[in-house]
């Protein structure tokens, strides 16, 4: 009987969770629309280059792409690489997966995860928590990488706060609280203390792939997940100079870690509302030729997430209808 009342209240749990996302967008996004001047966007997005934005916008998905599945073969070779089968670890594996994967990362980021960790766990024929704690170390880099873009950025563009220098001081807390709470656990999980608590940690198998990644080893995989945040950065900097601003990339280097990360919570779906909302605090700045900052800054967000939406289904449309095969095949032993 309490298995029965048990299951609808899990089964209820799981709706409201699922519904969150959606009524974050559409409380998100009902805000983003109450607060825009549509006029004004509207000139704004006529008065850009649109034909060289999208060109622009296209080439460099294409690049983050092929990049972001060079971090993922990395990954794979360093944490699973001497385990199971050899096949999940090429190139030519990887790309088809990245790429079906943005389909549901507009969605869900941590879903796209979880899914590309059920297929690398099948290809590779290993525990899927194993291949889930792969794909969370990759995470835990991403946190790495924007805490340490933060604190450029801090450098780069120490008036970034204005008048709130108490959330510098908050920031660089943060960044050493992240760091040396990363550095303690790699370095207690691979040190020599045999101790039965540290001895069921390693051999849990979420936490393998941490237990086998060298402290140099995680600073290279730092390294290449800064060289993304860098290609998006990158990407900001040269998109919003089509709609006629002029970005300051120092305060890119603050703006997109914070940007990303919120970009990535499951409050809201590919980031709209959400992310625009910052923007128009963010971006402000570089509108200086006197039109409204709000109106412009609103034209370039809602051109590049929804642009890059279609460019990234574009992407994943050759590769989807396979994935998508592979999915609903039974698992092997």
């Amino acid at each position: 009987m309490a298995d029965r009342e048990q299951a609808p209240a899990s089964t209820r749990r799981d709706r409201i969770r699922a519904l969150v996302p959606w009524a974050g967008a559409a409380l998100l996004v009902g805000l983003f629309a109450a607060t825009t001047n549509w006029p004004k966007m509207w000139a704004a997005m006529q008065q850009a280059q649109l034909l060289p934005f999208v060109l622009a916008l296209s080439a460099i998905s294409a690049v983050v792409w092929v990049y972001d599945s060079l971090c993922l073969l990395w990954l794979v070779r360093r944490t699973l690489g001497d385990q199971g089968q050899t096949g999940a670890d090429r190139l030519r594996e990887l790309l088809p997966l990245k790429a079906a994967s943005y389909l549901i990362n507009m969605l869900n980021y941590h879903a796209a995860a979880l899914g590309m960790a059920f297929l690398l766990a099948r290809r590779k024929q290993v525990p899927f928590l194993q291949a889930a704690g792969a794909l969370a170390l990759l995470s835990m880099m991403d946190i790495l990488t924007v805490t340490a873009m933060s604190m450029v950025g801090v450098w780069l563009a120490p008036e970034f706060f204005g008048p709130h220098p108490e959330l510098q001081v908050f920031l660089k807390v943060v960044a050493v609280i992240v760091f040396t709470g990363a550095l303690a656990s790699v370095l207690v999980l691979q040190s020599d203390i045999d101790v039965a608590m540290l001895r069921k940690l390693r051999a849990w198998a979420p936490l393998r792939p941490l237990a086998a990644l060298k402290p140099l080893r995680m600073l290279e995989g730092v390294a290449l997940r800064a060289g993304l945040l860098g290609l998006y950065t990158f990407s900001v900097w040269w998109l919003v100079q089509f709609f006629g601003m002029v970005p300051d990339f120092g305060r890119l280097c603050v703006a997109m870690p914070i940007v990303t990360v919120v970009g990535t919570l499951p409050i809201s779906v590919s980031g709209v509302g959400s992310t625009q909302v910052l923007m128009r605090s963010f971006y402000a700045p570089f509108v200086q030729d006197g039109r409204d900052p709000a109106a412009v800054v609103d034209a370039f967000s809602t051109l590049y997430i929804f642009c890059g939406a279609i460019v990234r289904l574009v992407i994943a449309a050759p590769f989807f209808r396979a994935i998508a095969a592979e999915l609903k095949q039974r698992p092997n032993a």
